[in-house]
């Protein structure tokens, strides 16, 4: 599970930042966009703490040292 759910967290938190950053600018007045913005850094930071994450749980390790 863990394999598709990064990139797909990071996928979405891309298009979150990309269209709160055009939300914001074509809204001035509302500024509504800065808190999806907000959000797509927030799942950004998410995507690639759960990578991190899954990347150390499944790296297999070699039995025998390097040399």
């Amino acid at each position: 599970m863990g394999r598709w759910l990064a990139p797909l967290v990071g996928v979405v938190g891309l298009l979150a930042l990309v269209a709160g950053i055009v939300w914001t600018e074509l809204d001035d007045v509302a500024m509504g966009g800065v808190a999806v913005v907000g959000s797509g850094v927030v799942l950004l930071v998410v995507a690639g703490g759960l990578a991190a994450v899954v990347e150390g749980l499944t790296r297999r390790r070699s039995p025998l040292p390097r040399r």
